[in-house]
């Protein structure tokens, strides 16, 4: 492999592994309510997302990490998420044994385009004496138009027998290779914050 295919193929990982990422960019919590460790013993996770598929997707890879303690929307409210806004479901959600709900909402999408100038190398070749030497030609690599795409993703956890929004925080995606990975990037990064935030128990040690 010449030296510049070695270049490129360098240049590809560093894209690759470093063109998506999710960070939690913003935070807040109720100062004045005190989480005790794993003090929600069952939570229901809410995914509000258009297409069914995915938001099924989501609230399922959110249970998942809740070690035995989240449920799913779809099956709990079905298409019918705004019945929490309706009077007395607080107190239905405490009846049914729901100490926290859990909501992630999709607040934007930010497109940015960046020039990336080209760069001219010299070709190399290998001479007869044995070492590399200067070619005549030039390679030029030609700038490109690089697009990058960040997702803003609000999670929110209310607790039901406090009736209020105790945490939320924002995360931002960039360049996510499609939306099912995205999802389970998101859902990750904030499940592990909730599990040190004290929302969620840890996992069982074996």
């Amino acid at each position: 492999m010449n030296t510049r295919n070695i270049i490129g193929t360098i240049a590809l990982c560093l894209a690759i592994t470093s063109c998506t990422s999710t960070k939690i960019v913003t935070e807040w919590r109720d100062p004045a309510v005190s989480i005790e460790q794993g003090s929600f013993n069952k939570v229901l996770h809410i995914a509000l997302i258009k297409d069914e598929a995915t938001r099924r997707a989501a609230e399922d890879k959110m249970v998942s990490l809740s070690n035995g303690h989240g449920m799913v929307s779809y099956n709990y409210l079905g298409n019918n998420v705004e019945a929490l806004n309706n009077e007395g479901a607080n107190d239905k959600l405490i009846a049914d044994g729901i100490d926290g709900v859990v909501i992630m909402r999709l607040v934007d999408v930010a497109k940015e385009q960046t020039y990336v100038p080209g760069n001219t190398m010299p070709a190399y070749y290998a001479s007869p004496y044995g070492y590399y030497g200067y070619a005549a030609p030039m390679y030029y690599d030609p700038g490109y138009v690089q697009t990058d795409v960040t997702y803003m993703v609000e999670t929110n956890v209310y607790s039901t027998r406090q009736g209020k929004l105790i945490w939320t925080a924002t995360t931002s995606t960039m360049n996510p290779a499609d939306v099912t990975s995205a999802v389970g990037e998101i859902v990750t990064v904030i499940h592990n914050q909730m599990r040190d935030e004290g929302f969620m128990r840890p996992a069982p040690k074996n």
